[in-house]
């Protein structure tokens, strides 16, 4: 059997992890190192900035216009709602309102009055659910954009409201960091599995898929409960600690527990069967697409048939069982089920696996015992004739 497919699945274990964690981690620098800054930067920079003098207007301080409030409309798109504040009438400065406006999607007459401008709040309390058309509101911008406004007493923030802007951009450059590293952790562990136990079994996916989880989880909701990018990420590795811990032991305690050779008792079928199964290795009789195996009292062989009557691949007396035991990573052929076994055996110096479910190793090892058995009778009986024969050739001489 060819052996390339299973070089180029080893290099693809190592290939596709270690790529897709370059790029996360390459992102998760862009994020941590340019733009969890620069809105952090916007954001200290909003929250020092004063009122503009009355004779002096600065994009770098804040200066407040008064507007009449035209509409207040609720749009529902893709399961989300996006309020909208209509403004017009400015009573101060220029004309033009300034900020992040958009004109209305109604289109005016030619020659008509200018269409009014929205402003989009962020959320609906406590100003959007208070105001009413004709209403006066103060619109405070910065930068050139509104960032918040004014009814009365109550104060709502728009959607360019600069604070807590890193937050977004630092979760997803900690989520990325977290899974980048799980990802070239993987690419090593891959790439030195040769000289590690090739044993195939589900806690070794399940146990790191579900340490990365609960560390994604935690540095996701890190930047909600800190005030900056270094506390973010000296919670986040805080966190970390004990899942990497517990991991750690879990691993350690199942190494210790998974037996490499299982003990399993040969049973004979008293007639053929034929169940799902595959004969892998460097033998004539090891063809790709047979996935049935028949055992029968002194029979074992491979067919592509479910019902195993046609183009069966017997396999030959040579062939011993020499222990069961678990799948490995390095074994031939594709990746077998978490509930398949392996019948390691041997066929002169070949090695030979028969990969199966569990509930029909028995049936495996009685077919091949029971061939022994039979073989071995044979060559009892075959003496015993040879003796035979010998001493009726002494009596006539």
């Amino acid at each position: 059997m060819n052996t390339a497919p299973a070089t180029v699945r080893d290099r693809s274990a190592v290939l596709v992890p270690a790529v897709i964690g370059v790029v996360l981690m390459l992102a998760a620098g862009w994020l941590l190192l340019a733009t969890a800054p620069h809105a952090l930067d916007e954001e200290r920079a909003f929250a020092s900035a004063s009122n503009c003098p009355v004779a002096e207007v600065s994009t770098e301080c804040r200066h407040t216009i008064t507007a009449t409030v035209t509409s207040a409309a609720a749009d529902h798109k893709h399961r989300s709602t996006y309020y909208w504040l209509g403004l017009g009438d400015v009573q101060e400065g220029s004309g033009a309102l300034p900020g992040r406006l958009k004109a209305s999607p109604a289109k005016v007459p030619a020659g008509g009055a200018t269409p009014p401008h929205r402003v989009k709040m962020d959320g609906r309390a406590p100003v959007f659910a208070a105001v009413r058309p004709g209403a006066t509101l103060h619109l405070t911008y910065w930068r050139g954009e509104i960032r918040y406004v004014e009814f009365r007493s109550l104060r709502q923030y728009t959607t360019a409201d600069p604070r807590g802007g890193y937050r977004l951009p630092l979760a997803g450059a900690l989520v990325s960091l977290s899974v980048g590293v799980a990802c070239l952790r993987a690419a090593y562990c891959s790439a030195r599995r040769a000289t590690e136990s090739p044993v195939h079994e589900p806690w070794r996916l399940t146990l790191p898929l579900g340490s990365v989880l609960l560390i994604v989880c935690f540095a996701f909701g890190t930047p909600w409960v800190t005030g900056g990018v270094p506390t973010a990420l000296l919670l986040t590795a805080v966190g970390a600690v004990p899942v990497l811990s517990g991991a750690a032991w879990l691993t350690h305690r199942h190494r210790r527990r998974t037996p490499d050779t299982i003990k399993v008792t040969p049973l004979v079928p008293l007639v053929e069967e034929c169940f799902p199964g595959a004969i892998l290795g460097e033998v004539p009789y090891c063809h790709e697409g047979f996935r049935y195996v028949v055992a029968a009292p002194g029979l074992l062989a491979a067919t592509p048939d479910p019902s195993g009557r046609i183009a069966r691949q017997p396999v030959p007396r040579t062939l011993t069982a020499v222990r069961v035991r678990p799948p490995y990573w390095t074994d031939p052929g594709p990746r077998a089920a978490p509930d398949c076994q392996v019948v390691e055996c041997r066929d002169g110096v070949t090695p030979v696996y028969v990969v199966t479910e569990q509930r029909y190793v028995p049936w495996v090892l009685g077919a091949l015992q029971r061939s022994t058995d039979t073989r071995l009778r044979a060559s009892d009986a075959e003496r015993a004739e040879r003796a035979e024969g010998a001493g009726r050739a002494e009596r006539r001489g």
